[in-house]
């Protein structure tokens, strides 16, 4: 309760400090959290406030119904969702073309994912990253896609091969009638499929930024989070990287390439050890290189920094 509590301060903070994205997915994480029900109403006003503010009236109205359903004698929640009411009322017409609209660009959306993913299958890496990149601008966090990817009305004849790819593995799904909704799976084959194209293209930064999407959307995938690692020390964030591996267990995921992983251990904790001289810096710089070198022992680049904390010969002058 206390940890949900602070949870929606931050939230609020960050809303009031004019960091909306951010604030939106922790308001999520407040609603699927165990909290009162008060507290994931009001997580749900809020939400529905921001998406009225930005235009999305129809996940204002999902927000605020929820909102109002949990706490009906809420003052600011039955205001918000009587202005909502009204707008909807007195403006039928403009609301009828949003809709239409606003379903259209969803339904590209949704084929435009479903293409870049089908394209890294095909090996055609090239074609597919300009397809998925485009989407981050339009939700700049799982939270947001999850949001506005939801309730689209898909009749049989706008349904091509994209959105069937999607149905088929349950990452697209039927709410009733005509409405679908993408679900976790199908964002989180999303971020990580981003996320890979990024690594490729050097933007590491971007890649961290998805696979922490990746993990957001399942905690339990703990891959993300071993790429961050890479990628950290890609972009020499030596500290991050370190970091990062603190909340790591020692067994990895079979999809995780060991090599690059320890590679990036042991020159995070190298130049670590530069600036802090600790023996336990020291001791993880060793253990990285074993690590890399029981694999291939003709890595040149860890040889040679093993053999500088170590007085041995490098493998190519034994």
């Amino acid at each position: 309760m206390i940890r949900m509590m602070k949870l929606l301060e931050h939230a609020q903070k960050l809303e009031k400090d004019e960091h909306t994205t951010e604030a939106i997915q922790t308001y999520e994480e407040v609603i699927q959290s165990e909290s009162n029900s008060q507290t994931i109403a009001y997580a749900n006003f809020r939400l529905g406030n921001i998406y009225h503010e930005w235009g999305e009236l129809f996940a204002a109205q999902r927000f605020l119904s929820q909102a109002h359903q949990l706490d009906s004698e809420h003052s600011e929640i039955r205001q918000a969702v009587d202005n909502l009411n009204q707008h909807f009322s007195l403006n039928r017409e403009e609301i009828t073309e949003q809709m239409s609209r606003q379903n259209s660009d969803q339904i590209v959306s949704l084929f435009r994912i479903a293409t870049g993913i089908k394209l890294i299958a095909m090996d055609k890496h090239v074609q597919a990253y300009p397809l998925l990149a485009s989407r981050t601008k339009i939700f700049p966090n799982a939270a947001i896609a999850k949001h506005l990817l939801t309730d689209i009305s898909i009749t049989d004849e706008e349904r091509n091969t994209a959105i069937d790819f999607l149905i088929e593995r349950d990452w697209l799904i039927n709410n009733s009638a005509e409405f679908y909704s993408i679900s976790n799976e199908g964002l989180y084959a999303f971020y990580t499929t981003l996320a890979q194209l990024h690594f490729e293209n050097d933007a590491f930064t971007e890649a961290i930024n998805c696979y922490e999407q990746a993990h957001w959307l399942d905690n339990t995938q703990l891959t993300p989070l071993f790429l961050k690692v890479i990628c950290y020390a890609k972009l020499e964030s030596w500290n991050d990287a370190i970091e990062t591996t603190k909340n790591l267990p020692t067994e990895m995921p079979s999809d995780i390439d060991v090599i690059a992983y320890f590679t990036a251990i042991a020159n995070s904790y190298h130049n670590t050890f530069q600036k802090t001289g600790l023996d336990e810096d020291k001791q993880k710089v060793i253990e990285a290189c074993d690590a890399v070198l029981r694999l291939d022992n003709k890595d040149k680049e860890i040889s040679k920094l093993l053999a500088s904390y170590q007085d041995k010969k490098r493998w190519w002058q034994r």
